[in-house]
């Protein structure tokens, strides 16, 4: 039925309305069709008929195997005493904590200065809440802080003389069960103190010889992490894990090696399997509204977009013909499956084989060298940091060298050090512009600038090594860990693009609810080629070039 509305600048609008003709609405429910044989020639037509007697799944019978990683090392050859060979193999059990605690974690240098004043806080906080803040004075007389360097006044200053120092706490408590102590009546203390610094510092007793806290897996002449696991009957190695986190990707088989002895415990599930749901798909029902959020007939596509067309029209002709069958496996277990045994709504069974069984290109999240297997490493990504050291590998074309820009590092106070800034407070100035001009031997690089110089090591082999930069007024050297004295790099490890490389905390919490924290040390891209500006044997105009 049509409306009029007069509209102001003279013209009339119409508006057509629909409006039922009676006051029931089953007759536009049932959405009759005035001409069926006229539809049913036209899905004879197009084939609609040509269908198959088939059930739909109601049970699925699974059975394969998953092996757990029962070991793992550090790969290559070890520095072990004779005879020398692959580092032994250590155990790992997944329930304990997160692999990529033990992979990435840096060996271990003992708590800096604000861990040590933190942890002779807490002691003094468990004191008071023992009521035994009187034994105090003993205590500090016993475990005292050295003496402070002169410097600025910071949180470690401020607190050393007020509390004991945690490294001589644990000396006298690590084994005795808190009856160690050089002050009497603090046994209760002392434990659970001890216990609360084993997690903040799991590295400060030294470690054995071959358990994880002696082993490090990181290659400071690549700055890479190397390592091997063991699972089962397989060994999977990785060869330039960068540090960003422990999956399927970063390992491959290594059939030459020898794994550790571990059982392969098969298993056999029956689950119920579900359609699978994705945006865009058709609606099952008649009158059930679709989600207008993702519309395959609005794609923009050619007569030559063969891929999207046939992705299309997946969608919207067999997307429900699709099951998902849900299996759970756990961490840090190689999965592989055998046949699958469907049952239908009829009864029947069909065995369904691995899709890549006969060709080994269509295979999904395979691990390179294995045929089958889906491996679910035990990695616990967690909440990474601020960095506490970075370090860019770069070339500088202009000055025929590759540098290591140290722009941050922590220092023993445990206190984030910028060396950029602090170079712009301390460098020295320029020479003074004089009528006839000036010469220098050489331009001043900033001192977090480390020169790193090619050596030939044969005729087909170069590496870079860390040399000091002498100039007036500079000094040039390491601070950190990631850097030292005698550092050198391989020359593949310093690409025209560079890499950046840092240290970052993560805390990590595992499935049974515990809390991990170690220092990642990850490699990643950098951002180009540098220039330094380091010429030498310069000449400076009294006047400004044109």
């Amino acid at each position: 039925m049509p409306r009029t509305a007069f509209e102001h600048n003279g013209f009339f609008r119409f508006r057509l309305e629909p409006l039922s003709r009676t006051h029931e609405v089953a007759s536009g429910l049932a959405a009759r069709v005035h001409d069926p044989a006229w539809a049913l020639a036209r899905q004879w037509q197009f084939g609609e008929f040509a269908g198959q007697d088939a059930g739909s799944p109601v049970l699925a019978q699974i059975d394969g195997d998953s092996t757990l990683i029962s070991a793992w090392r550090p790969a290559g050859e070890g520095d072990l005493p004779a005879p020398a060979g692959p580092r032994p193999w250590v155990p790992y059990d997944p329930t304990t904590g997160p692999l990529d605690a033990l992979v990435e974690s840096e060996d271990s240098a003992g708590p800096d200065e604000y861990l040590r004043v933190e942890g002779g806080a807490h002691f003094v906080r468990l004191l008071d809440q023992a009521g035994l803040t009187a034994k105090l004075p003993q205590v500090l007389a016993a475990y005292a802080f050295d003496p402070m360097p002169a410097g600025p006044a910071n949180l470690v200053t401020l607190l050393a003389p007020k509390v004991p120092d945690a490294v001589e706490l644990a000396k006298d408590l690590d084994g005795n069960a808190g009856n160690g102590l050089r002050v009497p009546g603090l046994a209760a203390v002392g434990e659970r103190w001890i216990d609360w610094w084993h997690g903040v510092a799991p590295a400060a007793a030294p470690a054995a010889p071959g358990t994880p806290d002696a082993l490090d897996t990181f290659d400071p002449h690549r700055f890479e992490h190397s390592t091997d696991f063991s699972f089962g009957d397989r060994v999977f190695h990785a060869e330039e894990y960068l540090g960003d986190g422990l999956d399927w990707f970063s390992v491959d088989l290594d059939p030459a090696a020898s794994p550790a002895a571990a059982p392969v415990p098969p298993f056999h599930r029956k689950v119920v399997p579900s359609t699978v749901r994705f945006g865009g798909i058709p609606a099952d029902r008649f009158w059930e509204m679709e989600d207008a959020q993702l519309d395959f007939g609005s794609t923009d596509v050619s007569a030559l977009d063969t891929g999207r067309l046939l992705v299309i029209a997946f969608a919207e002709v067999y997307g429900n013909d699709w099951f998902l069958v849900p299996l759970e496996v756990p961490a840090g277990s190689l999965t592989a499956l055998k046949p699958i045994v469907v049952t239908d709504t009829f009864g029947a069974t069909h065995t369904v084989e691995r899709a890549g069984r006969d060709n080994p290109h269509w295979n999904l999240f395979t691990v390179t060298g294995a045929d089958d297997g889906l491996l679910l490493m035990p990695s616990g990504q967690g909440a990474v940091g601020e960095r506490l050291e970075s370090v860019t590998l770069t070339r500088d074309e202009l000055a025929n060298l590759a540098w290591a820009v140290q722009t941050s590092f922590t220092d023993d106070r445990g206190e984030l050090v910028d060396r950029r800034a602090r170079w712009l407070r301390i460098a020295p100035q320029g020479p003074q512009p004089n009528p006839v001009g000036s010469y220098a031997v050489q331009t001043i690089v900033p001192d977090y600038w480390l020169p790193l110089v090619p050596h030939a090591m044969t005729a087909a082999s170069i590496r870079f090594a860390l040399v000091p930069l002498l100039q007036p007024d500079a000094d040039s050297k390491p601070l950190g860990r990631l850097l030292h004295t005698d550092h050198w790099v391989h020359e593949e490890e310093v690409p025209r693009e560079g890499a950046l490389v840092t240290r970052r905390p993560v805390l990590a919490r595992w499935f049974d609810g515990s809390w991990h924290v170690w220092v990642r040390r990850e490699k990643n891209p950098g951002g180009g080629e540098s220039s330094s500006g380091l010429h030498f044997d310069v000449v400076r105009p009294s006047e400004t070039w044109p």
